[in-house]
């Protein structure tokens, strides 16, 4: 299989416990979260997608293409993994696979594309998911696009939202991340996630620190 891949960077959440606050635009450092992901992104990957389900002008600076979500009501994740691949599969020179990235997620690692990919090197038909610290982090994929009339078919259940649920029912392989060792000496885990007012706080003042 000739293995080409567009990066999307998934924005289609609701943000329950950030008072309902768009994660994408939060400010962060000097920009809003959206601008730092691309960027850390745009270093490992050339093509680059957007699932939004908000106003896709406000995402205009980034030049990207911002891919709704087309199942109805919040399907959660696999719904943007869904409309992603759907994207994909219909491009001029159609992707074989789509990586995904989460916007909560700033500090991501920087060989993620490198070492979900060599992943799955001896097996292209397979999802490659990420790990650390001995906890998967399953919106961290490497997902084959033929796998979409499965996922479409998995979704007309709407009992079915679980990444996990949905990556177990399929061959993958799991890609390890180290826990990385800070400046100041503490652990720090690389898909450390953006949850609540407290989390971004944090997520701020490391950005601050690691500059």
């Amino acid at each position: 299989m000739n293995v080409r891949i567009a990066g999307i960077i998934l924005a289609g959440g609701q943000s329950r416990r950030m008072d309902g606050q768009d994660k994408a635009m939060l400010p962060f450092g000097d920009r809003r979260l959206i601008d730092h992901v691309h960027e850390r992104l745009s270093r490992q990957i050339e093509i680059i997608a957007l699932n939004s389900n908000g106003d896709p002008g406000q995402f205009s600076n980034l030049r990207v293409p911002v891919i709704p979500d087309d199942i109805s009501g919040f399907a959660g994740p696999l719904a943007g993994i869904l409309a992603a691949m759907e994207w994909a599969n219909n491009q001029a020179t159609p992707f074989s696979h789509i990586l995904t990235v989460a916007i909560d997620t700033p500090f991501f690692p920087d060989d993620l594309v490198h070492t979900l990919r060599r992943s799955i090197a001896e097996a292209p038909g397979h999802i490659g998911v990420a790990a650390s610290g001995d906890r998967l982090h399953p919106v961290f994929g490497l997902w084959p696009v033929f796998l979409k009339t499965d996922l479409r078919h998995w979704l007309s259940d709407d009992k079915n939202r679980r990444v996990i649920a949905w990556i177990e029912g399929h061959p993958h392989k799991i890609a390890e991340f180290p826990i990385v060792t800070t400046h100041s000496g503490t652990l720090f885990d690389p898909f450390f996630n953006i949850n609540t007012p407290q989390d971004i706080a944090d997520a701020r003042q490391r950005w601050i620190t690691t500059k």
